[in-house]
């Protein structure tokens, strides 16, 4: 795979732009909503297994035309929260992770939460809700947590558990999800039950929060100097970074999206790298993917190439590569590429992708709700088997207490390791 888009977020809503088609001798504004949802429908079912590579692959033709069907039957009784997340189920059940459902949420909770070693917890809240901070989520609107779980894995498209853990927390406060999943009765309130960082079981009714105002609202987590921030956390916004680390005699280089920059060439970015290892004691050379979720697989080639070639860095015990849950796409390509052609250690947790996948994406919009669906146009075959993920050679889970302790326990791991010998 020489280019693979970037994963698109999956994003249910209850909230769309609207615009006139000339499909029919109605215009898109005298088609009742339920007359538009169905003709989406009618489009996707027809499209979708067109364009794609292979659309069934994993369900049969049968069971997708039955599937279409049941939803379209159900069309009347449904509110558009509901029939969203039956649509990106009916997607979702396709089973590729870069066949999805786009759209953008407009009402959530004021909860910001990330799947840790213990389990959901919620890394940031409101100031309301101060005693939830850190705790870890239990329920739901009387939901368990397993439960929810469950539900969303339901219209998530995933190739594995490492996405579920990804992507659940991401869209889990979300109103108009729990309100599409029916965990929730009331898309303005519901009861979350989190078991606080205290042990206690804390409830309280929550109201959901505009997207457009979200980041308006007091939140309770207290304000940490960047500079504090472990490396994977401080260089996350850049598709590109390394730092240099003295002590450790350890050369750091975060790859976060394989992208060239215009005003940044990783070309000249790379060289600058190979510079630094000449003229330092670089005795470790660690290379992170774990935030990374695809893009052109080939920018990275030239880089990995010239690593092959290098004797002194080219060493196990002497290079590392991290992975992790938001690896994917073209980003799981230069980590096989990376396993196959150098003595890298691989440190973290299993990527957000399989190993061989569709992919390739391109884009359909439903005509009237003007959603985004993607599909793969085609199968990429890396690997023999079938893996789920690309597993790491040493397993390295991040906990709530590494998180507010601002560590970094996979980094912490590599430069423990012993350095090869000269």
């Amino acid at each position: 795979m020489r280019k693979s888009s970037v994963f698109l977020v999956i994003l249910l809503a209850a909230v769309f732009s609207t615009a006139s088609l000339g499909v029919s001798q109605k215009t898109k504004e005298q088609m009742p909503e339920r007359d538009q949802w169905s003709a989406d429908l009618d489009f996707l079912a027809k499209e979708l297994p067109a364009r794609h590579k292979n659309l069934f692959f994993k369900i049969t033709p049968e069971k997708f035309q039955a599937d279409v069907a049941a939803l379209r039957a159900r069309i009347p009784k449904l509110s558009r929260p509901q029939f969203l997340a039956d649509l990106a189920r009916l997607v979702a059940a396709v089973g590729d992770s870069h066949t999805s459902l786009t759209v953008i949420p407009e009402q959530a909770f004021p909860l910001r939460l990330y799947w840790f070693k213990e389990g959901i917890c919620v890394t940031d809240t409101t100031t309301e809700f101060a005693a939830f901070l850190n705790g870890r989520l239990e329920a739901v609107d009387g939901h368990p947590v397993e439960e929810v779980v469950r539900a969303f894995s339901g219209i998530i498209p995933h190739d594995n558990d490492a996405q579920v853990k990804d992507f659940v927390p991401r869209f889990l406060a979300s109103s108009e999800h729990l309100l599409g999943l029916g965990l929730i009765a009331d898309p303005e309130e519901a009861t979350f039950s989190v078991r606080t960082s205290a042990g206690k079981l804390a409830k309280a009714r929550m109201r959901s929060i505009a997207r457009s105002v979200i980041g308006m609202i007091p939140w309770a987590a207290p304000a940490v100097d960047v500079s504090r921030l472990p490396l994977y956390r401080r260089t996350g916004g850049s598709a590109y970074e390394y730092s240099y680390l003295p002590e450790a005699r350890t050369l750091y280089f975060a790859y976060n999206s394989c992208r060239d920059l215009p005003d940044r060439p990783f070309a000249a970015f790379a060289a600058g790298l190979w510079d630094t290892i000449r003229k330092s004691r670089v005795e470790k050379l660690v290379i992170d993917l774990r935030n990374n979720s695809g893009g052109d697989s080939s920018i990275l080639d030239p880089f990995i190439a010239d690593l092959a070639a290098a004797k002194e860095t080219n060493r196990k015990g002497r290079l590392f590569v991290i992975i992790g849950r938001r690896t994917f796409s073209s980003a799981i390509l230069n980590a096989l590429d990376l396993k196959k052609k150098t003595a890298a250690v691989f440190y973290g947790e299993p990527t957000g992708g399989k190993p061989n996948h569709y992919g390739e994406m391109e884009m359909l919009t439903l005509p009237h709700l003007k959603l985004k669906v993607s599909y793969s146009t085609k199968y990429f075959r890396f690997v023999d088997g079938d893996d789920l993920s690309m597993m790491p050679d040493v397993t390295v889970e991040l906990s709530m207490d590494d998180y507010l302790d601002l560590r970094d326990p996979v980094l912490e791991a590599i430069l423990a390791e012993g350095t090869a010998v000269r």
